[in-house]
């Protein structure tokens, strides 16, 4: 009896483990699920366009290629990587953590996103945002420049970073 009541512990302890393993599998899963569904480049297939001949005194008409036939390329679709995506959710796990004042959270958060992708502008932001309300300005001042220094494609972004350090120059003053 005592026999029969171990084994079923331990399947209880594998039945628990291996549900563990499936709500961690579960985000990876739904990653590789979304990235799967892209559909490649759609591209032309109709006739090549005509060649006209430059021999000197030979002159042959060019054919006309009916447009109609030949498919409209699609605008290729913005493909985002599994990391940028993982990028954008921590992201926003970190300024949720940020909005409530819990800034040791959303640095620890910041920084596994700085991990992934460590040329994104906004993670700097967020970094510099925390440290500066922790009153940590150097550090802060030192973030929001390497911020900076990556955020030339996104306006909006750069903004906030100068937004930032004429905080933390109004605050050193």
């Amino acid at each position: 009896m005592a026999i029969a009541a171990d084994l079923a512990c331990d399947d209880l302890q594998r039945a628990g483990h291996l549900r563990m393993l499936a709500f961690r599998l579960l985000p990876v899963a739904l990653i590789a699920l979304l990235t799967s569904a892209c559909a490649p480049l759609q591209t032309s297939t109709g006739a090549p366009a005509p060649v006209e001949s430059r021999q000197p005194g030979k002159s042959h008409p060019v054919e006309k290629v009916d447009e109609s036939a030949g498919k409209k390329i699609a605008p290729a679709r913005q493909v985002v990587s599994p990391a940028q995506q993982a990028v954008s959710f921590l992201l926003q796990e970190g300024w949720a953590y940020y909005r409530v004042d819990n800034y040791e959270r959303s640095i620890a958060i910041a920084e596994r996103a700085q991990r992934l992708d460590p040329q994104r502008a906004e993670i700097y932001l967020l970094l510099a945002s925390s440290y500066f309300a922790q009153g940590k300005s150097d550090v802060a001042e030192q973030l929001s420049r390497r911020g900076l220094s990556f955020s030339q494609g996104d306006v909006t972004i750069q903004r906030q970073l100068q937004s930032v350090l004429a905080q933390i120059r109004g605050a050193v003053l």
